[in-house]
């Protein structure tokens, strides 16, 4: 029953199955004196069969599984009561057989058979469960069927699975106490639901689904036999012992409701810990006749997909000038003509579509927030490539998951790197990342010659945009909670350094690209304000405003700018370039050069701008073709535990 809940489902026949298996047992060993060896596997097909009939109609007819179960139990109730009235008499006579005594009487090392069967199969369910692939897919198909399936997880395998594994537990159940008791009454069976039911949501459970453990429901079914004991030793009825375990279900399972509603909001603030960051001096961008002074360079760009897009944060174009650029609402728009003044929507991802980029056989690569990393074919369909990685081995919280891949890039050997702003807060809460200012993120590598996604660097503040360099011999990623651009060495004598490039900037760095005359472009998704730095400096009082604020009240960096920065290999600032008014471009996430036009990005704009560079800042580098590597190897695989340490290292020593 646990598996079945935990995947979103529920199934009231575990008691008519259980009766069902044990009665065919029965009728199997007395009535037809069939060997005992055969019986086991014929009553573990027969409870597995019901269990795919259930699992069959939820899964995959598609109908109610409160509904469905119940009606099934009706039926297979009426089985046994089949079974008893056709052999009534021949049931009636006992049959001695050493397997079948073992089975309801045997003791291994002092303990009853049955017991450590159940110990057996605990531990190998909470294996599955926890540790496997097909009990991730269980738990998140319960958590959201729908996020599930965009994930690319078979969700009517799962539940049909689901159901035909509590079929054939059950069908050990019966098999064991057909051996144990022998009783050939029509209730056999009749009650295991209630009991079943209790014992899960004591032990945790949520009849939401997505949420518990099998040990959990262990510990449940330990308090639900501890008050029919104590029924018993009161000498109480038998009736007293279904309206206590009514009642305690009624009561736990208002708390999973109550509980299962808010308790994401409680945890966040039991877990919030808010990191102390000193930050560098503070530009003053208001200042008149500085590189950082505010302009209006910006403002004249000319809007592409006007009123059509919204919260395109990157964009690429192909080869024949066509643009591709995100959309909040999932989709990913594909503007062709002259002007770009032809649009259409080219995918549907299903998620938030973030970075962008080519990779070396033409295709277009997405990261999708809340969903991971994918590749979108020619017709427009997206393919997971990435959702997920290894789990770390020490750690506690799971960080298995991609949480919210961010910005990538293609390496000259073909593999991916990508960020993935935190392994702990999902997409929806990045606001807590803000105020936190914590090394949750991480750089992510994935290899497409083995589909091997891993993990490169750790303990990184808020990674964001990620661009390969012009030699291909490192990456450069922005840190937004950092205010800076750091270098990760691929390749050559520094291989598997991470090192500071542009620090203390004046606001949040989001995507980086490179330029045509070998420099690179950044755009801010915020700026510092001296308020913002303040708190920085104070994590308790971060903390404290979290608490008792809401997110809306909190004070983090300024979001509304509209900010492109042009800086060099070494990290000299060369120009600043702004849309003063913040009335066409009030947020720019990203730019990309193609052809002597930059065009902009912006998570909360309602389009994408179009600016004519000078043609002295124009060279003869293609950005979108990824950079050639002018010496050294590529990592093996087996490099990789020195570049997480190293990186680990170098981000934490960076960061503080």
């Amino acid at each position: 029953l646990t598996v079945v809940i935990i995947s979103g489902g529920i199934d009231l026949s575990i008691g008519s199955m259980t009766g069902v298996t044990a009665m065919a047992a029965l009728a199997m060993f007395r009535v037809y004196q069939w060997p005992t060896p055969v019986i086991i596997v014929v009553a573990l097909f027969v409870g597995a069969v019901m269990g795919a009939v259930n699992g069959g109609l939820v899964a995959k007819v598609k109908t109610r599984p409160f509904i469905t179960t119940l009606v099934t139990g009706i039926t297979f109730r009426a089985l046994v009561q089949f079974i008893l009235n056709r052999y009534s008499t021949p049931l009636a006579y006992p049959r001695d057989e050493t397997i079948w005594r073992f089975m309801g009487e045997g003791k291994i090392l002092g303990v009853q058979f049955s017991v450590v069967l159940f110990l057996i199969m605990l531990a190998l369910s909470h294996v599955a469960l926890t540790r496997s692939r097909w009990g991730w897919w269980v738990t998140a198909v319960g958590s959201d069927r729908r996020s599930a399936r965009r994930n690319s997880i078979p969700t009517s395998s799962v539940h049909f699975y689901a159901y035909v594994l509590s079929g054939l537990l059950c069908g050990i159940g019966g098999l064991l106490f057909a051996a144990r008791q022998g009783s050939t009454s029509d209730q056999l069976g009749s009650g295991y639901e209630i009991a079943a039911l209790t014992a899960v949501v004591l032990g945790g459970v949520s009849l939401r689904g997505g949420r518990g453990s099998v040990v959990r429901a262990a510990v449940g079914l330990l308090v639900v036999q501890i008050i029919a004991q104590a029924i018993i030793r009161r000498n109480a009825q038998d009736d007293w012992n279904t309206l206590m375990l009514a009642g305690v279900l009624l009561v736990f399972a208002i708390l999973d409701l109550k509980w299962g509603k808010y308790r994401g909001r409680l945890a966040e603030k039991l877990a919030l810990v808010p990191g102390g960051v000193a930050l560098g001096p503070l530009v003053d961008v208001t200042e008149p006749n500085t590189i950082w002074s505010i302009n209006h360079k910006l403002t004249n760009a000319v809007p592409i997909g006007l009123g059509q897009v919204e919260g395109g944060e990157d964009c690429a174009l192909d080869d024949e000038g066509r643009l591709y650029c995100g959309d909040r609402r999932g989709w990913i728009w594909r503007f062709s003509g002259e002007n770009h003044e032809h649009g259409e929507i080219f995918s549907r991802t299903g998620g938030l579509p973030l970075g962008m980029a080519w990779d070396l056989d033409g295709s277009l690569l997405c990261c999708v927030g809340g969903m991971g990393l994918y590749k979108i074919d020619e017709k427009g369909t997206p393919h997971a490539l990435a959702n997920h990685t290894a789990r770390s081995r020490l750690r506690v919280m799971d960080d298995s998951a991609i949480r919210f891949a961010d910005d990538l890039d293609i390496a000259p050997d073909g593999c991916i790197y990508f960020s993935d702003f935190s392994t702990r807060i999902n997409a929806a809460d990045f606001h807590i990342e803000l105020i936190e200012y914590r090394p949750n993120g991480r750089m992510m590598r994935y290899d497409p010659s083995d589909g091997s996604c891993e993990t490169v660097v750790k303990n990184y503040v808020f990674p964001n945009g990620v661009c390969t360099a012009h030699d291909g011999q490192s990456m450069l990623i922005a840190s937004s909670g950092l205010f800076r651009i750091d270098r990760l060495w691929i390749a050559g004598p520094k291989q598997g350094q991470l090192e500071p490039v542009v620090t203390d900037l004046p606001g949040s760095p989001d995507n980086v690209n490179r330029s045509s005359d070998g420099n690179y472009w950044m755009s801010f998704v915020a700026m510092r304000t001296p308020m913002a730095d303040l708190f920085l400096r104070h994590p308790n009082l971060r903390r404290r405003m979290s608490k008792e604020l809401p997110a809306d009240d909190w004070v983090i960096p300024q979001l509304n700018v509209s900010c492109v920065v042009k800086f060099s290999e070494s990290g000299q600032i060369l120009d600043v370039l702004w849309d003063g008014t913040l009335a066409q471009h009030p947020m720019v996430t990203s730019m990309n050069e193609f052809k002597g036009v930059l065009y902009l990005g912006g998570l909360t704009n309602n389009r994408i701008g179009k600016l004519p560079l000078a043609p002295e800042t124009v060279g003869a580098i293609d950005t979108r073709r990824v950079p050639t590597l002018s010496s050294q190897k590529f990592w093996g695989h087996s490099d990789q535990s020195r570049l997480v340490a190293s990186g680990m290292t170098a981000s934490t020593k960076g960061s503080r």
